[in-house]
């Protein structure tokens, strides 16, 4: 691994999957039983197991860590314990504007928050919306969680 040399300014505000803010949150832990990005929505995965969300029961986010056991520098990997939140304020990515206060789905093409409507590779996110306005695709916006129970 290289040396850093060059080093911004500012941290940034934070990253997809990043806890926001302070406020009340609620997370349990599943097994990852493929690989789950920080910050995407997940589906129950048998009894104590988690999936990326597609068509199945939607549980929550993936919360993300500093420290993680796979390879992988932003996701989760087979096997690993996954933090899951299913209230709170998570940091996401954008696919495009967004105004604050919309509902918000996810679309797995892509791996970022839409406001567009359900269908293909875009999936519901019951009670999810957007906490502040997205400038644009590839912006970092806050995703407010309400996890309504199926």
């Amino acid at each position: 691994m290289p040396l850093q040399t060059a080093y911004n300014q500012f941290q940034p505000a934070g990253f997809p999957g990043l806890l926001a803010n302070m406020e009340e949150w609620n997370g349990h832990t599943r097994t990852a039983s493929a690989t789950i990005a920080f910050g995407a929505p997940v589906q129950r995965s048998g009894d104590k197991g988690c999936a990326p969300l597609t068509s199945g029961e939607y549980l929550g986010v993936a919360i993300a860590h500093h420290v993680i056991t796979s390879t992988n520098a932003d996701s989760y990997g087979q096997y690993d314990n996954v933090p899951v939140a299913d209230a709170g304020v998570i940091w996401g990515l954008a696919g495009g504007a967004i105004a604050a206060g919309a509902a918000v789905n996810w679309d797995s093409a892509n791996g970022r928050w839409t406001t567009a409507a359900v269908a293909g590779a875009i999936y519901a996110v019951p009670g999810a919306e957007a906490d502040n306005a997205a400038s644009g695709a590839g912006a970092l916006f806050k995703v407010r969680l309400r996890r309504i129970p199926s």
